[in-house]
């Protein structure tokens, strides 16, 4: 098809149809995306790896990979830590169980393939893909953690993961905690997010209307 051809598709497809119009393609805030930006940005000189547990296609992954590669930072480490398998059936029965919520609400993710995701990452050697539980992932193995992005849903992925990833990150470091938001039937990351600031004597920072942040002050 010449050029000419493809600009007047083009301009059909935009002008008469609804396939032409912006889409917003990530799961989360844009005050989340920009807020991992900037806090990507305040632990650039300190040691240690960006991780991200929970990520579905990549999409944040995808994002995280565009700033540090324009950022001219490609020798920074991301690790990715997923089952790739959607929720485990312990969490799934002790959302409905313990915390009275609907099972065929919690089922998701299913289609995402280990071999697949790490296929269409294959250009960013400094991405490193996980396939495990988050919690009971051994995150000595990656540590030190710098700045952390824990997407996981339910309480006690959000809540054990909390656990290992804070006692391997680093003074100055930060972890975000998405779906920090509370009535809802993925509320467990909520629970769980405020239980852990409590029982650590940490400060609640929230981000939007469903992040969470949690920083490891230097003493």
């Amino acid at each position: 098809m010449t050029t000419s051809l493809k600009e007047l598709a083009k301009k059909a497809v935009f002008r008469y149809t609804r396939f032409g119009a912006p889409q917003y393609s990530y799961n989360i805030e844009p005050i989340q995306l920009a807020t991992l930006v900037i806090e990507l940005d305040k632990v650039k000189e300190i040691p240690g790896v960006i991780l991200e547990v929970g990520v579905a296609r990549g999409m944040t992954t995808r994002f995280l990979c565009e700033h540090l590669m324009r950022s001219q930072r490609t020798g920074e480490r991301i690790c990715v830590v997923d089952t790739f398998e959607s929720f485990t059936a312990r969490d799934i029965e002790y959302e409905v169980e313990r915390r009275g919520k609907i099972k065929g609400e919690l089922i998701g993710f299913s289609y995402n393939d280990f071999g697949r995701w790490k296929e269409n990452f294959r250009e960013f050697p400094f991405v490193t893909a996980f396939a495990s539980d988050c919690s009971t992932f051994d995150y000595s193995q990656i540590s030190p953690i710098k700045l952390a992005f824990l997407d996981v849903d339910l309480y006690l992925p959000t809540k054990q993961a909390l656990d290992r990833i804070y006692t391997q990150l680093c003074k100055g470091g930060v972890i975000l905690v998405d779906d920090v938001k509370p009535n809802n039937n993925c509320d467990g990351a909520y629970d769980a997010y405020i239980e852990f600031c409590s029982e650590r004597g940490l400060a609640t920072e929230f981000v939007g209307t469903k992040c969470g942040l949690i920083r490891k002050v230097p003493s």
